[in-house]
């Protein structure tokens, strides 16, 4: 049974009790306010039927009913240490804007007319793969938008995801496979009728509009465009810009007759509801379609951190993870890493992920120190990190696999540390230099262990370990055998 018709069940239920039981005391007034009374403490109840479902045919759209559960992320993602992006490792890698035929209306002198005008598409193409530079990281993500990409990455056993995006669209070309100019219907309209340009860094940007995930259209034109990174052999999806969405007012304002257009119709799939709830929707009905590839593939949204959006994920990301390009050093403190780590524990514990981003200078003669940091920080939490090492001096923590935590975090004296299946993370968050023994449980049966920033070989006698940390830095050590190859 449909979640739908649960909820009118339910709704009619309690309502047939309520009415028998009050019927001799209650007047009708009382009913009303009962009606009332339980709508708002099941607010979902009436929320799920909101969809109009003649438009959801109309669009073949099939919509899945609402969904709090959070079922289990994959296994390879909940051991997953680390993520990268980046284009050094596809070669020959190319995007192109390729000229296409479409039909516009366009202005000729005082005349509009529908004309075939040349249109762009991008085309992305690479020649090679090679994983070399990545070895050992569980997901590479911002990949071309190419089948060869996906094959090509397979055959060399990573897992990998394109960019997708859909608060706005780009008017310059082919925006994941939508022309602009042929369906005008998806723009967002606000409360004076206007098209609206994204807002960021401050600026308008003249060349991409806001979209409305309220229409159909744009539900329709999306899920296709998954639907082909899917086929073409993804291993999920990475969507950015997940956050509140404005409200579109198209549906309660006089239509305009825009010459530049032809005749359309701006229609709302859940037409008595907040552009956030249709976009929480929408959000949900692309995870659907990812998992109907199989439950191995994921969804990394970014943020939805700290939003009711976060379930639709199985990865949320916490972006410019105490190094940014928009700051110098470090940013963000351990304690502010433990809180978010803390308001986010429901989260964890249903076995879905946090992916920490770091944006890493390689030009700072402290980078190598910064990558350690941060991959430290990210891993005693219980973070994915996500970075670029290429030119750090780190890229040994791309091979760097903890396994799981045998015991919580402990943190003594300004040291935290923590004991994994693999190896040792330890954390100087004080200013002074700390010489830390720890004892290992009775199920960490090394012998030696390697400091992955120096590789220097540390002893472990009778289940103890003494190690060296200077103020301000965090230390790897890992079982030599558990380095990735």
């Amino acid at each position: 049974m449909e979640a739908s018709k649960k909820y009118r069940v339910i709704v009619k239920t309690n309502l047939t009790m309520f009415v028998q039981t009050q019927k001799k005391r209650c007047n009708s007034i009382s009913v009303y306010f009962a009606i009332l009374l339980f709508i708002l403490i099941f607010p979902h109840a009436v929320k799920a039927q909101l969809y109009n479902k003649e438009l959801a045919n109309k669009y073949n759209l099939s919509i899945p009913p609402p969904n709090e559960k959070l079922d289990l992320a994959p296994e390879w993602l909940q051991k997953a240490d680390m993520f990268t992006w980046g284009s050094d490792m596809w070669k020959d890698y190319k995007f192109i804007l390729k000229d296409t035929l479409v039909t516009r209306i366009v202005r000729r002198r005082e005349q509009y007319k529908s004309l075939k005008v040349t249109e762009q598409y991008p085309v992305e193409t690479i020649k090679s793969f090679d994983g070399s530079l990545v070895k050992g990281v569980a997901l590479i993500s911002h990949v071309p938008h190419s089948k060869k990409v996906f094959e090509e990455a397979h055959k060399q056993g990573f897992k990998v995801i394109p960019y997708l995006h859909f608060t706005d669209i780009h008017a310059y070309y082919a925006d994941q496979d939508v022309f602009l100019f042929e369906h005008p219907e998806i723009l967002m309209v606000d409360k004076d009728s206007k098209w609206v340009h994204i807002p960021m860094d401050g600026s308008e940007r003249l060349f991409r509009f806001l979209t409305c995930a309220n229409s159909p259209s744009y539900w329709k034109l999306s899920l296709a465009y998954v639907k082909k990174m899917m086929d073409w052999g993804a291993d999920g999806i990475f969507i950015d810009n997940v956050g509140k969405r404005a409200s579109c007012f198209a549906t309660k304002l006089p239509p305009v007759r825009n010459p530049e257009f032809p005749p359309y119709v701006h229609e709302h799939l859940f037409p008595d509801t907040t552009e956030n709830y249709a976009w929480d929707r929408m959000l949900q009905t692309i995870r659907t379609l990812v998992k109907s590839y199989g439950e191995e593939k994921i969804v990394v949204l970014n943020s939805g951190i700290g939003t009711s959006l976060q379930k639709n994920g199985d990865c949320c990301m916490w972006e410019s993870f105490i190094y940014s390009w928009a700051w110098e050093g470090r940013h963000h403190t351990w304690e502010d890493v433990k809180k978010r780590a803390r308001d986010n524990a429901w989260y964890l514990n249903a076995g879905r992920r946090i992916t920490a981003l770091s944006f890493l200078d390689s030009s700072r003669k402290e980078v190598k120190e910064d990558a350690f940091w941060a991959f430290s920080a990210a891993r005693l939490v219980d973070f994915v990190w996500w970075a670029t090492l290429n030119g750090t001096g780190a890229e040994v923590l791309y091979r760097a696999h903890m396994g799981k935590g045998m015991e919580p975090l402990k943190e003594t004296r300004g040291i935290a540390y923590r004991i994994f299946e693999n190896g040792i993370i330890v954390l100087n968050d004080s200013v002074e230099d700390r010489n830390v023994e720890l004892i290992l449980p009775a199920g960490f049966r090394a012998k030696h262990l390697v400091n992955l920033f120096n590789n220097q070989i540390i002893q472990v006698n009778n289940r103890t370990v003494k190690v060296a940390v200077a103020g301000k830095t965090a230390r790897v050590y890992l079982m030599p055998e558990k380095l990735m190859q």
